[in-house]
């Protein structure tokens, strides 16, 4: 199985083995670029590592607080105070994509903004992801936000390979009861193929 990262306007490029972790073709893969929302793929990276060491579970409470509901759109529109399972969350954040969802979960989950923002770039750093920094858990625009077509290919390999509940086709086995594919065509929950907006 391919992996392929292609932005929008074909600009940098990689697709990638899976499997072998082989580069197939590139083109100026390491161009440091936006993200926009496929930041939210590192908010669920962070967030499952979570739930497999046993440090949140599916049924953890997000509370969405004022910071998370002033989020631009995309959003889910849920007002300060409100409260919502971590299952719900990650399926609103990957599904709707919904900054404000993401913002509820760094908070919920990371104990603060700013220091669940830390915990994404140690992530990127540990993962190889040279060129990527991230400002923010929901990828709205901001000075200091880039990342390459390089390094969301790392990150789409590692979710894929340390999370294959979530990636494969077959149902996703310790999480069946609250978690469901969100492409029937390919069975993928967040990284068979990834592209910037």
């Amino acid at each position: 199985m391919a992996l392929s990262v292609l932005p929008a306007n074909a600009g940098p490029s990689i697709a990638v083995d899976v499997g072998t972790g082989k580069v197939l073709s590139q083109d100026n893969a390491s161009q440091r670029w936006y993200p926009a929302s496929t930041t939210k793929l590192m908010t669920a990276y962070l967030v499952l590592r979570e739930v497999q060491a046993g440090r949140a579970s599916l049924d953890t409470p997000v509370v969405v607080t004022r910071l998370a509901a002033a989020q631009a759109p995309s959003k889910m529109g849920y007002p300060a105070g409100s409260v919502i399972r971590l299952d719900k969350a990650l399926r609103m954040l990957l599904v709707k994509s919904a900054n404000d969802i993401a913002v509820a979960i760094a908070e919920s989950i990371g104990g603060s903004h700013e220091g669940f923002v830390a915990r994404m770039n140690a992530e990127a750093a540990r993962l190889g992801m040279r060129d990527t920094h991230f400002i923010n858990p929901n990828g709205l625009p901001g000075p200091g936000q880039y990342s390459s077509a390089k390094d969301l290919a790392i990150l789409a390999v590692a979710i894929r390979h340390e999370f294959p509940a979530f990636t494969d086709s077959s149902p996703p086995r310790p999480y069946a009861p609250v978690m469901r594919p969100w492409s029937t065509a390919t069975g993928c929950w967040a990284a068979c193929a990834v592209r910037t907006e």
